[in-house]
């Protein structure tokens, strides 16, 4: 009789350990055992302990989020402008300012990453300024206008900070400085239904200014095209002097100014 009270207590001793044992669903113990300060998963794995922080500070967080950990600090890539523009401080005595002008550019651009949020971007172009207004029109087999036109060649260097308050967004504000190198200057004879050139004179030179600054701001977003970032925005190119090289005549100051618009590709090979 002891000897079964003893086999019993043994063996309730071994269901009771059983009972109270934790396992996966599957059969499998889970050990009880775990070392002071962590938690793991019952198969020896560590989680973070309560002294670890389980979530990212916020500049890592963003730097995920927005992928400059993962970009160049240096990009080097090709940059395209087009836009429409006029010009600005025209004088009154020579009428309304009729001037409609396309602007365009095309050479290179460089971003150096300061840190997530700041960038410098210098670029290096030539650009091509076409403008023209209507003089006169008449009618001869069909009417027709006559367009002066202008066309101004210049190296241009804008150099831009870029700021990033949000991922792939950016504004940017600067200077561009304008060397004119080439000019043209003409009057146009156009159909008036078809907009065709059938007639042209040249005129004499349109003598400008070898440099003039201009101010610059723009925005836009960045994107990736097979793995290479592309910058698409909007840009203002402001000029703050004159064009005009020899500015006063018959008792009048010219200190017209070219404004623009331009739609800006930026592509960065490197």
């Amino acid at each position: 009789m002891k000897k079964l009270m003893i086999a019993s207590a043994i063996a309730l001793m071994c269901f009771s350990a059983n009972a109270f044992a934790e396992d996966d669903g599957y059969g499998n113990d889970i050990p009880t055992a775990r070392e002071e300060g962590t938690v793991d998963d019952g198969y020896g794995n560590k989680l973070p302990s309560s002294g670890e922080s389980e979530f990212k500070s916020f500049t890592d967080a963003r730097s995920s989020s927005n992928g400059n950990s993962q970009s160049r600090q240096l990009n080097i890539g090709g940059h395209f402008g087009f836009g429409l523009g006029t010009y600005w401080d025209y004088p009154t005595q020579l009428g309304s300012n009729e001037w409609f002008g396309l602007a365009f550019d095309l050479g290179g651009v460089l971003k150096y990453r300061v840190n997530d949020m700041l960038a410098v971007v210098p670029e290096l172009n030539i650009g091509f300024i076409h403008s023209s207004r209507k003089v006169a029109e008449g009618y001869w087999y069909g009417g027709y206008n006559i367009n002066e036109t202008r066309l101004l060649v210049n190296l241009n260097i804008p150099v831009t900070a870029r700021f990033t308050p949000v991922p792939y967004a950016y504004l940017e504000a600067g200077l561009r400085m304008n060397f004119n190198f080439a000019t043209g200057h003409s009057l146009d004879a156009s159909d008036q239904s078809t907009g065709q050139t059938f007639d042209s004179e040249d005129l004499d030179t349109w003598e400008v200014k070898t440099f003039v600054p201009s101010v610059v701001a723009g925005l836009g977003g960045t994107i990736k095209v097979k793995n290479h970032e592309m910058d698409l925005g909007l840009r203002l190119n402001l000029d703050v002097s004159g064009i005009q090289k020899d500015n006063k005549f018959y008792g009048m100051e010219d200190n017209s100014k070219i404004w623009n618009i331009q739609f800006v590709l930026n592509y960065y090979l490197y």
